[in-house]
């Protein structure tokens, strides 16, 4: 795995070329309705085709192992898939001869973003299983009411506007034939944001390693590296979530030099893990206990690791409450984010079990209370436990099987 993030840029030559061709690629998806797909064929892709991650990558590992079926991981980044076949994976270059062929003859097509995870273009007359990749906080797809967003316009309005949103990105738009969610509540949200009649509650497939840290400990060498690599008695990772409206050159409301001079008087390691859509600058300067994680990395094998998640409206918190560990929310723009950005299912405070800072000086504050007290940031209005299992109905480590299983089920 140590090449793929390398990787990463090696395809932008490529990157437009679909949207080039699209009259093309509409005329080839319709005749690819009428081609047979081989039912045993599984592939399997992740967030925008380039990465190894997510909900796609944990049933891909689980499924590997399945002798019923043939699993093949898509990819456009080249490095990723010879990287995976040198651990023993079967993975293919989206474009090369093997990638094409699989894509136009597999009947399964499994996902977590959208069908340009693997290629949206041969995907006609596949059966379509979304694993999403988040339970959702902030409002997604149909139910977005941010008038200026994309989906909103594709979705709820008529003419010219929707017609080129829907030409440019036809993907975010195809209803899947199978979902998977972590509760009833989550269920009902997808319901209402894709239009997807059939979604089973088994839990997320990436949340099984939370309750298994050491499972497929072979093809994770990556994250336990990360792991290994931090060598101070604590360990916070800061993981906010992207804007629709401010994700190129967004400034974060955080002292750099008095969070190191803390970190370092408490023997602490603060790692930043932003969204892979997030194109900001996170510091501009290097320090001794902060540090800057790709926007691909996985951090799920990396929750054993930390003491405590500082996010802001990212759903990453709701997997986070499966390891029992305080959750710190900075929400240091809500205002803005709810005006321009996204609307949210609940009233944040009704679901944010943990402490809240709007400032770098509460924010300050309340580390230091972590630092002497850690339990303390679990203390709220709001019953940690409640929440937690709100949103997860399990956490037995067997939600891969149960995906499995409910996939063979409607074949």
């Amino acid at each position: 795995m140590k090449n793929f993030i390398v990787g990463i840029s090696n395809s932008k030559s490529i990157k437009y070329l679909p949207k080039i061709v699209s009259p093309l690629w509409f005329i080839i998806y319709c005749i690819l309705y009428f081609i047979p797909r081989n039912k045993k064929n599984w592939i399997f892709g992740s967030g925008v085709g380039m990465n190894f991650s997510d909900n796609a990558k944990y049933l891909f590992l689980y499924c590997s192992s399945e002798k019923e079926i043939n699993s093949y991981w898509i990819t456009k980044n080249k490095a990723l898939a010879e990287s995976l076949r040198s651990d023993g994976l079967k993975a293919y270059y989206k474009y090369s001869l093997m990638g094409i062929w699989l894509s136009v003859s597999s009947k399964v097509y499994v996902y977590d973003s959208r069908t340009g995870s693997i290629n949206h273009w041969t995907s006609a007359g596949a059966f379509k299983v979304n694993l999403w990749h988040g339970s959702p906080l902030k409002t997604i797809d149909r139910d977005i009411t941010v008038k200026h967003n994309a989906f909103y316009i594709g979705n709820h309005t008529w003419g010219l506007k929707r017609y080129l949103v829907r030409m440019i990105m036809p993907e975010w738009f195809v209803v899947a034939d199978l979902m998977i969610a972590t509760s009833e509540k989550v269920r009902g949200y997808f319901n209402s944001a894709f239009g997807c009649k059939k979604i089973e509650v088994t839990g997320y497939p990436r949340n099984d390693i939370i309750s298994n840290p050491s499972l497929y400990a072979k093809h994770l060498v990556f994250e336990q590296n990360i792991i290994e690599s931090i060598s101070t008695e604590k360990t916070i990772l800061y993981a906010p979530t992207f804007r629709d409206t401010n994700r190129y050159d967004r400034k974060t409301p955080i002292e750099w030099d008095r969070l190191n001079d803390l970190l370092k008087k408490n023997d602490t390691t603060f790692l930043i893990k932003l969204h892979r859509h997030d194109y900001s600058m996170a510091m501009k300067e290097n320090y001794s206990h902060i540090r800057v994680l790709h926007n691909e990395s996985d951090m799920y094998p990396i929750f054993s690791k930390v003491d405590l998640l500082i996010t802001d409206y990212s759903s990453i918190f709701f997997d986070f409450l499966l390891t029992d560990k305080p959750v710190l929310f900075y929400p240091y723009d809500q205002d803005d984010y709810l005006t321009k950005d996204r609307s949210m299912y609940d009233e944040y405070n009704a679901v944010t079990p943990g402490h809240k800072a709007y400032n770098f000086e509460s924010l300050f504050e309340k580390l230091e209370l972590f630092f002497k007290q850690p339990s303390a940031l679990k203390e709220s209005d709001l019953n940690y436990q409640l929440i937690k299992k709100m949103y997860n109905q399990y956490n037995d480590g067997n939600s891969s099987k149960r995906t499995y299983k409910f996939i063979i089920s409607n074949l």
